[in-house]
């Protein structure tokens, strides 16, 4: 399935179910956002900004994978600016981009998970194999289960909070909630927690495998604790 949809870069990755509060004042956004409103659907493509060491001559300056973003709510303020609420949709991929007024708009495809079926076909696979010499922590890692994968990560979170972890402070508790409990949501809340650069949390969004996903975040959570978080 495919659209057509204004595209918002920033310099931070957003993920599906996420919420994003923005400040539009740049005359070309707030145009965009008022065509956005009038038009009912609400709903316009986020990308991020590639750092600067990974541009390419020729290239656009932004990654080809992003969330769409559903408005919520919206405050016009007098002056022409506004106040979003949004709210991550779904992710997809840039098929082709163009320019309207001064903004990037994008023809997109959504990505979706592959089917149950194939999951547990690959974390049979997956888990079935020799193990791995003992000292081989992420080797170990991808052979765990789905599930086994998931308290991995939910076990790291509650010793994060039991020893006070400066990044998993009250203030972002209060935006992003507790880490849910489902495999699929969870690496999306870790990735938006963790303290990691964005074109690290940006390898979320192709990934079309629950148990990728979950397999990334616990190397992410390995890394993290050899610095002594």
């Amino acid at each position: 399935m495919s659209q057509t949809l204004p595209l918002f870069p920033l310099g931070t990755v957003l993920f599906p179910h996420a919420v994003l509060p923005l400040h539009i004042f740049e005359p070309r956004y707030r145009l965009m956002v008022r065509r956005v409103l009038e038009t009912g659907q609400r709903r316009f493509g986020m990308l991020c900004y590639k750092p600067h060491a990974q541009y390419r001559q020729g290239e656009p300056h932004y990654f080809p994978y992003g969330t769409v973003l559903h408005i919520e709510r919206v405050e016009m303020l007098p002056d022409g600016r506004s106040l979003l609420e949004t709210r991550g949709v779904h992710r997809f991929r840039i098929i082709e981009t163009g320019m309207l007024d001064g903004y990037y708009t994008g023809h997109i495809q959504r990505i979706d998970d592959i089917p149950v079926q194939e999951e547990e076909r690959i974390e049979a696979q997956e888990t079935s194999a020799p193990p791995p010499p003992e000292e081989d922590e992420i080797g170990r890692l991808h052979r765990m289960t789905t599930q086994q994968l998931l308290e991995y990560g939910l076990n790291f979170i509650d010793e994060a909070q039991t020893h006070s972890a400066r990044w998993l402070h009250r203030g972002v508790l209060a935006a992003y909630g507790q880490p849910p409990r489902d495999a699929a949501n969870f690496p999306y809340w870790l990735g938006s927690v963790l303290p990691i650069r964005e074109s690290e949390k940006y390898i979320l969004l192709p990934t079309t495998s629950v148990r990728e996903r979950l397999k990334i975040c616990a190397t992410w959570i390995v890394r993290l604790e050899q610095a002594s978080w």
